[in-house]
């Protein structure tokens, strides 16, 4: 995969940030949520839109997220600081990420608090996750978190390489300022999704 460099971005919302990059073993991208019994509390599917890509073709996965309690509850529209990768290998063999910290224009916390929705009983909410082609590390899937100094840690999902690709994904919101605790900040149900990408 060669050593990432520092580099910038810009990130949904239009937030440029400054990138420094550092690799990693195969990790999550944060703690998983514990598992609960029954039915989740939020319903967490994943799909891919369409079954194979291109090398440098852009990878789009769309997520589904359900508010399966009695009432209603605060979901995220973006992906950003709320779905985390589980695992992703290529051909049965672990991906490992790359990951780096994020200086943002503005801060990152108040941006995840603005998408935030309210989403009644069996209501649902759907939100997009798209491969970056141009990352430190090339084509790759992007998670992030908030750092508590107003910017993220950001981890990228190398998918540049031909290859089956298996992905599993959660949904776990931080903790936000001024944003009382919610049931439906995380899940126990996890979201697959297997795509293969096609060299030439």
């Amino acid at each position: 995969m060669g050593v990432p460099r520092a580099g910038t971005v810009v990130i949904a919302g239009g937030l440029a940030v400054l990138l420094l990059v550092t690799t990693a073993g195969c990790r999550r991208s944060r703690p998983s949520p514990t598992p609960t019994s029954g039915t989740a509390t939020v319903g967490l599917t994943v799909s891919a839109s369409q079954p194979s890509y291109r090398v440098g073709e852009q990878i789009s996965l769309r997520l589904r997220l359900v508010n399966n309690r009695d009432a209603e509850c605060q979901l995220s529209r973006v992906p950003d600081g709320a779905v985390t990768v589980m695992s992703l290998t290529r051909d049965g063999t672990a991906v490992a990420p790359a990951i780096g910290g994020a200086a943002y224009y503005r801060d990152f916390t108040a941006y995840l608090i603005e998408n935030l929705v309210r989403v009644p009983p069996r209501g649902s909410v759907e939100l997009t996750l798209g491969s970056d082609p141009q990352s430190p590390v090339g084509a790759a899937l992007t998670t992030s978190a908030p750092d508590g100094r107003g910017g993220a840690t950001v981890t990228w999902w190398p998918v540049d390489q031909p290859g089956a690709y298996r992905l599993v994904l959660g949904y776990l919101r931080a903790p936000l300022r001024g944003v009382p605790a919610d049931a439906c900040a995380a899940t126990a149900e996890q979201g697959t999704v297997a795509f293969e990408v096609r060299g030439g």
